[in-house]
């Protein structure tokens, strides 16, 4: 869960880097690539004097100071900035479910994680609603080959318990030297438990592939890196758009928001919404322009695993009447994360915007429902190829209206 899971394709407010989860999106970025992070610049601009001026600060630095000197159950060891630092780790967490505040030996740990000679295991976590650390590995990794399945529950990583860590500490956990080993403690949809060994290894694999099933074109898209919208244009340039075209992406857990946004805009016709992120202060539009170059009747395939910019592919095309999507409901990761570092060197890790379909709506948290839902629990290739076959019989349930 949600490495870089890169939703990058953002403008960088100053002394912010964007970590893409994701989700968006951040698992690809903290259990996979190999990216060196920019140095941060503390922000300076905090004016201590007005704060120093604001009672509700006065008092909250009052209590503080009371429970150092007189709490008994208080540990004799923990001094006034400790309990701030436990204080911000709490107030942050309750307000935001994805957010974390890592002080300043903590962040710099961090960073070191992310360093070209620390590599990962290949898959993206990410923290649903309920605070359970949910694991979504990409096609022939490390994790998919260990028996990770999309929607585990990671329990343990290195032995140390993930409930409580921020998905930035779990992740540097994940990451270490190549070819190292490291243990995860892992819990299925079944309630099943189970320990597994990983080998730390470089990544490598083919975002986009094409192949046959039946007598339909079928193009895999197993994560949007930022090569995707290239090798996606190759090969839609080899296929006929007087023939149905099916974009599977089941398992895909997202990647590269800018990736997802540049390949939707190969099959829509100019000025269509693509996405949207909102913000505390503006709203942020992502359009269509010239770049459309297949008109096929296109039909996305998705599941449970498909999230964060896969999502934000399948709306764009689904909510313009572009494609009809079929499958089980999508993973529902919705938001974006940016770390802010503060004036002492720590920093904190907060949701700062939503995505939004073309029509609006949110899907964070909740997923997106498919236009033609597969009645099995966990459908398999057969079923999606059964359902496509009923659809093209009956052509009033195909969405493909943007013909401009």
């Amino acid at each position: 869960m949600h490495k870089p899971i890169s939703l990058s394709g953002w403008k960088r407010p100053a002394g912010i880097v964007l970590v893409l989860i994701i989700v968006l999106e951040l698992g690809f970025l903290l259990l996979n690539d190999k990216k060196s992070m920019p140095d941060l610049e503390p922000n300076k601009s905090a004016n201590k004097s007005v704060w120093l001026e604001n009672d509700d600060v006065l008092l909250y630095l009052e209590t503080i100071s009371q429970l150092q000197n007189h709490d008994m159950y208080l540990a004799a060891d923990r001094n006034n900035g400790q309990l701030i630092q436990d204080s911000l780790k709490y107030l942050a967490e309750r307000i935001d479910p994805f957010a974390a505040y890592l002080t300043a030996s903590e962040f710099i740990n961090w960073k070191q994680a992310q360093g070209d000679d620390y590599i990962g295991i290949g898959m993206e976590i990410v923290k649903n609603q309920a605070g359970q650390v949910i694991c979504l590995p990409y096609p022939g990794t490390p994790a998919e080959k260990a028996g990770i399945h999309n929607g585990d529950q990671l329990l343990s990583i290195a032995n140390e318990a993930v409930q409580g860590r921020s998905i930035l500490a779990i992740g540097a956990l994940a990451r270490g030297a190549v070819n190292t080993d490291i243990t995860l403690s892992i819990q299925n949809r079944n309630g099943e438990q189970k320990t597994l060994s990983l080998t730390r290894s470089a990544i490598a694999f083919d975002s986009v592939t094409l192949s046959r099933l039946d007598t339909f074109p079928v193009i895999k898209i197993s994560a949007f890196t930022p090569d995707t919208p290239a090798k996606l244009k190759k090969l839609l340039a080899t296929v006929d758009n007087a023939k149905p075209l099916v974009i599977d992406l089941r398992g895909n857990a997202g990647g590269e928001f800018s990736a997802a946004v540049d390949a939707a805009k190969l099959f829509l016709s100019e000025h269509k919404t693509i996405s949207a992120i909102k913000t505390k202060q503006t709203t942020e539009n992502y359009p269509s322009d010239n770049s459309r170059i297949n008109t096929s009747r296109l039909f996305l395939w998705q599941d449970a695993g498909t999230a964060s910019s896969a999502e934000v592919f399948i709306a764009a095309l689904t909510r313009n009447q572009r494609a009809t999507s079929l499958g089980k409901n999508s993973f529902g990761k919705g938001s974006r994360q940016e770390i802010l570092q503060l004036s002492d060197g720590s920093a904190l890790f907060i949701t700062t915007g939503l995505l939004q379909t073309p029509d609006g709506e949110f899907f964070d948290g909740k997923g997106l429902a498919p236009d033609a839902n597969l009645a099995a629990n966990n459908p398999k290739t057969s079923d999606y190829l059964l359902k496509l076959k009923e659809l093209l019989q009956d052509k009033s349930k195909i969405t493909n209206t943007d013909k401009q």
